[in-house]
């Protein structure tokens, strides 16, 4: 099976001024949704006519500006779960985000990159 067949949900990114990065991405194409108070100061925003998120940040103290995470879309996050695990990949979850309630499971690139998987 392979996770990541029905495409991408959302990218996460920090920056250092969200409201100048929302008037860049604004200039690029991307709908403004709403603000968030997921993890400080953040946004959401997307691709005109695409249901793929942007969730901006702004840093706090201990990030540094740039992708924090990708998260793709599965059907069956508890099948993928168990699939990976099998392979040796070690994963958090599945788990429901208190923060958003989106159903999902994190694991680590092996260069320690964030990649979350999204059931919706």
């Amino acid at each position: 099976m392979n996770s990541i067949n029905l495409g991408l949900d959302h990218v996460h990114i920090f920056v250092k001024n969200l409201e100048e990065s929302v008037s860049f991405y604004k200039l690029l194409g991307l709908d403004f949704l709403e603000y968030t108070k997921h993890g400080g100061k953040s946004c959401l925003m997307k691709i005109s006519g695409s249901t793929i998120l942007f969730e901006i940040q702004e840093v706090g103290v201990i990030e540094n500006p740039g992708i924090n995470h990708m998260a793709f879309l599965v059907d069956d996050l508890e099948k993928e779960c168990t699939d990976l695990r099998e392979k040796g990949i070690q994963i958090d979850g599945p788990l429901i985000n208190k923060n958003t309630g989106r159903y999902l499971a994190t694991i680590r690139d092996p260069h320690g990159y964030l990649v979350q998987l999204v059931q919706k």
